[in-house]
């Protein structure tokens, strides 16, 4: 008898947790879990915003290096839109002139070099979101592409989307220099050109990612914090 009753007490020793002490530790979790969900949530924003930053990079140098290998105009153009649910979007397009002159893209006279690049969860940003950005260079006058406003349009048959109009176009020639596309069509060389992107939704600087081309060597270099 006393062999059972010492049992007795070992099992009520080795039992689970009461239903109070799970409780408290699920309340102990879901605090810890409310304080640690906004700095999960900046860190996988920023990743998806670097991400953007250098397919962008990409997209610009890949247009830079067709340019001098087919000695001829490339244009990067821009389409900002949001898609079915709301959310921004930037659409990034590179087109080739077909006879090398730099009035390719005003008599349409070009291809489409790469398919559209989609950027999600992003906005164009102006050039004061990303000025303080570490490696951004204030020795030379940047010319945010946000901000131009004087592009000459290219518009492409797009997926389920005809006639997308890309604007703000940064063109490269065939000694690689990269200049701006005004409203008549000609070609201003920039001593460097700025692109940003705002993460969405908008929140803070921290958000913020950009490149910056040079005008005349076409270097790229990507911003960011």
């Amino acid at each position: 008898m006393a062999t059972f009753t010492a049992n007795r007490k070992s099992l009520r020793k080795q039992s689970g947790f009461s239903l109070v002490e799970m409780m408290c530790v699920l309340a102990i979790i879901s605090i810890m879990a409310s304080f640690a969900w906004p700095a999960i949530v900046g860190i996988v924003s920023g990743d998806r915003l670097s991400n953007n930053a250098y397919q962008l990079s990409n997209v610009v140098q890949q247009a830079r290096s067709e340019a001098v290998a087919r000695h001829t105009y490339v244009w990067v153009g821009f389409y900002s839109y949001k898609d079915a649910n709301g959310v921004p979007a930037v659409m990034v397009a590179s087109v080739c002139g077909n006879s090398g002159l730099s009035t390719d893209l005003q008599n349409n006279n070009f291809t489409v070099e790469t398919k559209p690049t989609i950027l999600r969860n992003v906005s164009l940003a102006a050039s004061t979101a990303y000025t303080s950005l570490p490696g951004f260079d204030s020795s030379v006058t940047t010319t945010d592409v946000a901000l131009y406003g004087y592009s000459f349009p290219f518009t492409l048959n797009v997926g389920g989307k005809t006639n997308v109009t890309f604007t703000d176009a940064v063109a490269f020639g065939p000694d690689g220099q990269a200049n701006l596309a005004q409203a008549s069509g000609s070609l201003l060389l920039e001593q460097c050109v700025g692109m940003g992107l705002q993460q969405a939704p908008v929140t803070s600087k921290l958000h913020v990612a950009a490149i910056q081309v040079r005008g005349l060597s076409g270097d790229v270099s990507v911003l960011q914090q």
